[in-house]
């Protein structure tokens, strides 16, 4: 059963993902066009934030994180709208 009180809320939008991975791309560039803020982390170049996503038992991608806490795994484009909606009230990039 996934633990997401295991993923590091930060007071913004994180993407982990993979750079070759198309629904990371795809939540990058949506939050991008948006104009919210959000840190992205390669989980290839990143092996602390791959295990802990893994420990969190999250293995699909990309797993974003909300400024709430909220976690969202491969979010469908409705799911990135809203996301970007609720971010976008908090910080701007």
């Amino acid at each position: 059963m996934p633990e997401p009180s295991l993923l590091p809320v930060t007071g913004r939008l994180t993407v982990y993902g993979y750079d070759w991975c198309e629904d990371t791309t795809r939540a990058r560039q949506t939050f991008a066009a948006a104009g919210v803020a959000f840190d992205y982390v390669d989980m290839d170049s990143d092996a602390a934030a791959k295990a802990t996503v893994h420990l969190a038992e999250y293995f699909s991608t990309p797993v974003v994180v909300t400024h709430t806490g909220a976690v969202f795994v491969e979010p469908s484009d409705d799911e990135l709208a809203v996301i970007s909606g609720d971010a976008a009230g908090q910080v701007r990039r």
